[in-house]
């Protein structure tokens, strides 16, 4: 048991390193917005497509996602999936076109798809419940510390250098590295686990059993909508900009400081709903909390200094990492062989609805010429998001898993 848990903590630790790097590359682009939409000479409907170029396909593979890890395994998964991530950023970082920028955020999206699903696998077959929710934390965490090096290291490449390409470039090179880690590291799961022969799976049945699960709507339609309410991160270093009177670099500062938050909100909230021994009522409190901050800085007059911007998004950072705990949700609410299918469904949905939601965003600030009314329509996503939640959604810890057979 002792070589078991040093072994899903070495693991942890190469995992989130990929995980790290993998969320400055899909962050790059929204970090860069302000200066492709100058480079490229193109709108901010254009530039949103540019950011869905990567999270649609991302949404859509989703859906193999969860079968792959049962297929072939999440080490090969993670493993050859990262070295298609790698070409794709090559490419994006080699590109000064928008057709082949949007062809690189399309294989990216394609090679980081398959990466959380498997790596939440890998964790659930490592560690015990009791610690599980905390280690989704750290991995989750490290997706804030990979998005700050991009939203703060960008912005200041650009101001100090002139340049973003040689950051990026280093960025790259950490991947290559650590996906060697990963090929000798990386093991599917204790040795018992990891020696069992691969099952032919049923793909049909396997999904109509997943759906026959009432336990799984609750958090499947509150991720997905999840993916409206928070359209906002993608956009947030432009609105900053053009709606609160901030330079690049101060738009950077906060949106990195979110991210930090994110980084630290996602451990508090993996620890506190452990500690707790709850799934739904952190839920319910961090989901709330980051509506209403969302509010307040919708509301708030431009002008009035970087201090309060930051703090405000470095609350809604940490009040918006709720989403990692939905993944312990529904490994809770699926039986471990359909687990990873369910989150292949439920982040599939939630990312396609949210990447057409992101161009949706801009177009319509292209139209009104004010980011008010898309921010209000996020709002009211946003509270119907919590009532139905609130209604609807079930404790899961600690519940055994039924799945419905025929």
């Amino acid at each position: 048991m002792e070589k078991q848990r040093q072994v899903g903590l070495i693991i942890l630790a190469t995992i989130s390193v990929t995980y790290l790097v993998e969320n400055f590359l899909r962050s790059a682009a929204s970090a860069l917005t302000p200066v492709l939409i100058e480079e490229l000479a193109i709108t901010r409907g254009a530039m949103g497509f540019l950011i869905t170029g990567y999270f649609l396909i991302y949404g859509v593979m989703q859906f193999p996602a969860g079968f792959l890890a049962n297929i072939l395994g999440p080490r090969r998964c993670i493993v050859w999936f990262t070295a298609l991530t790698c070409v794709g950023s090559v490419l994006f970082w080699m590109s000064y076109r928008y057709e082949l920028l949007f062809a690189a955020q399309f294989i990216m999206g394609i090679g980081t798809s398959v990466f959380y699903i498997n790596a939440v696998t890998l964790i659930s077959r490592w560690f015990p419940l009791d610690k599980r929710a905390t280690a989704i934390g750290v991995l989750s965490a490290s997706s804030g510390v990979g998005a700050f090096a991009s939203y703060m290291g960008l912005p200041l490449a650009v101001t100090v250098w002139g340049d973003w390409r040689t950051l990026y470039l280093a960025m790259l090179g950490v991947l290559v590295v650590n996906w060697g880690m990963n090929f000798f590291i990386i093991k599917d799961g204790p040795t018992e686990m990891s020696t069992t022969p691969k099952t032919r799976i049923n793909v049909v049945g396997s999904i109509k059993d997943i759906l026959h699960t009432r336990e799984f709507y609750p958090p499947l339609i509150g991720f997905m909508m999840m993916g409206f309410t928070f359209v906002l991160y993608s956009w947030i270093t432009q609105y900053l900009i053009e709606d609160k009177a901030l330079s690049y670099v101060e738009a950077g500062i906060v949106s990195s400081i979110g991210t930090v938050a994110g980084f630290i909100g996602c451990l508090l909230i993996g620890v506190v709903s452990d500690r707790l021994k709850r799934r739904k009522l952190p839920v319910i409190l961090f989901l709330g909390l980051n509506l209403l901050l969302l509010i307040v800085l919708v509301y708030l007059p431009a002008g009035l200094g970087l201090p309060i911007y930051a703090a405000l998004w470095f609350l809604m950072g940490v009040a918006g990492s709720v989403w990692m705990l939905f993944f312990s949700i529904v490994s809770e609410v699926l039986p471990t062989e359909r687990a990873g299918i369910g989150l292949g469904l439920m982040n599939g949905l939630s990312t396609i609805l949210s990447s057409l939601a992101t161009p949706a965003y801009g177009s319509l600030v292209d139209m009104t010429g004010s980011y008010f009314l898309p921010n209000i329509i996020c709002i009211g996503l946003g509270l119907i998001t919590v009532v139905l939640l609130a209604v609807f959604m079930k404790e899961t810890y600690g519940i055994a898993p039924k799945l419905m057979t025929h």
